[in-house]
This record gives C-alpha cells, sequence and structure tokens, in this order.
C-alpha cells in the first residue's frame, strides 16, 4: 500500500490514484536554467540577437507604438540600457532626417501653397528663418540632433526618475527609467504629419511614456502620471527662464 501524495488516501500501487486521479509517477525537476529562463522572457525584437535589422526595428516600433500596455507590460527593465538607448537614436536621427527631406524639399518655394505647408511641417520653427540660412539651420539642426537627444535623454531620465522616487514606494533603479523613456520614443516620427503632427506625436509619447512608468516600478497609473507631470512642469519652467535669462542679457547687452 502507498499513499497518494495528493488526496492523502491509501491504495494500491497504480499509476494514477483511483481517488482522486492523481498521477503516482515522479515529477520531473525543472532543470532549466536561468539562461533558459530569460530566453523564455518577452525580449522585444530589437534586443533579439537573432532577429535581423530592419525587421526587428520596425517589429519594436510597431508594437511600442501601436500595443503599448501588452509591450511594456512583458518588458523586461533589468537588462542593459546599451539597445533602447540606440533604438531611441535611430528613431531620433529619423525624425530630423525626415524634416530635413521635408524642408530641403518644400523650403524652395517660399510662396504660395508650398511654402505655407512647409511651415505647417515644421514644428522646430525653421521655416520662419528667411533667406540661406534656413538651410543652414535644417542641416545644423540634423547634425547636432544624436548630441541633443542624449542630452535630453539623460535629462529628462534622471528628472523623472527623481519623482518617481518620491511618489513610488518600491521604485526600480534608474535604468528601468531610461528603457521607458527610450522605448516610449517611437511617436516622434509623427512630428512630419501635416497640421497636428506636432502635438500628435507629444501626446503618444507622453501616454508611452506614463504606461513605460507605470510597468517599470509597479505603480499605479495615477502616480506615473503625477511623475510625468511634475517633470514637464520642472522641465517647462526651467526651459522659460533660460529663454529669459537670454533674452534678458541681450536686451542689456544692446
Amino acid at each position: 500500500m502507498v499513499t497518494c501524495g495528493t488526496c492523502g488516501q491509501e491504495r494500491i500501487a497504480f499509476e494514477t490514484c483511483p481517488f482522486c486521479g492523481a498521477s503516482s509517477a515522479p515529477q520531473e525537476p525543472d532543470e532549466r536554467g536561468p539562461s533558459d529562463r530569460e530566453k523564455s522572457a518577452n525580449v522585444p525584437a530589437w534586443e533579439d540577437p537573432e532577429a535581423a535589422f530592419p525587421g526587428n526595428l520596425l517589429q519594436t516600433w510597431r508594437r511600442s507604438v501601436l500595443e503599448p500596455g501588452a509591450f511594456f507590460a512583458g518588458l523586461r527593465f533589468d537588462r542593459s540600457v546599451a539597445r533602447p538607448i540606440l533604438y531611441y537614436l535611430i528613431i531620433s536621427i529619423l525624425g530630423a532626417g525626415l524634416l530635413l527631406t521635408w524642408g530641403t524639399i518644400l523650403s524652395a518655394s517660399s510662396s504660395g501653397f508650398m511654402g505655407q505647408l512647409y511651415e505647417l511641417l515644421d514644428p522646430s520653427g525653421v521655416s520662419a528663418v528667411p533667406g540661406p540660412m534656413r538651410s543652414t539651420l535644417l542641416l545644423v539642426n540634423f547634425f547636432l540632433t544624436p548630441f541633443l537627444a542624449v542630452f535630453y535623454l539623460v535629462l529628462w531620465s534622471m528628472l523623472l526618475h527623481f519623482f518617481i522616487l518620491i511618489l513610488g514606494r518600491q521604485a526600480g533603479p534608474l535604468r528601468a527609467t531610461v528603457r521607458a523613456v527610450c522605448y516610449a520614443s517611437g511617436p516622434g516620427l509623427f512630428g512630419v504629419v501635416p497640421f497636428v503632427g506636432g502635438l500628435l506625436a507629444y501626446v503618444w509619447v507622453a501616454v508611452l511614456t506614463v504606461i513605460g512608468l507605470r510597468e517599470a516600478h509597479g505603480m499605479s497609473t495615477g502616480k506615473a502620471l503625477a511623475a510625468f507631470l511634475l517633470a514637464a512642469t520642472i522641465a517647462v519652467a526651467l526651459l522659460a527662464f533660460t529663454v529669459i535669462l537670454i533674452i534678458t542679457r541681450g536686451a542689456a547687452g544692446a
């Protein structure tokens, strides 16, 4: 007689318990190592070494932009930030390249419908610059994009993480915030869409950032949104202060 490990009834040594139907065969231990468990995790195509470029970039962009809930819920935030930062830089450079292309094509017509269209497509304000300086500024903006993007990423991530540490009880590390910010940058490409492209890009990036912060740090949506709004308020205030300071010094120098 043997005792069933499931129901506790004594029975003859059958392969299946006649009382509860549980199998008496010994359970094989889970021999998967850490590397096997890591492979089974939800890794974005962009971080999958077996995924080819540019398919991995397009798939990651599509999932992060169109399926943000599922994408960020399954994203591992304890991994390296190298690949997410590279993704962020590619998106930033692509966006600047699209603006440069549109600016080069449309700035040739400084009046009429094409000139008005260029002003609508240009969220950077370069279209307001008259004469040949416009093309120069477009090129400068394009070549400075990687440096400005990294500068923005560092400051914005640190500012967000500061408020996350204040609002979140179990906030994750800074790299979790960086990963969320990088993968939330995809809608920036919508900035070239006429009329509403700039606003659409900013709002969509904000929504993805809140979702990413919520999943990265185990926060509620309300706290993630509060951290974003507080950080954005400080950023706007610092920008306004810098602009006022520059104007004031310029006026004093004149």
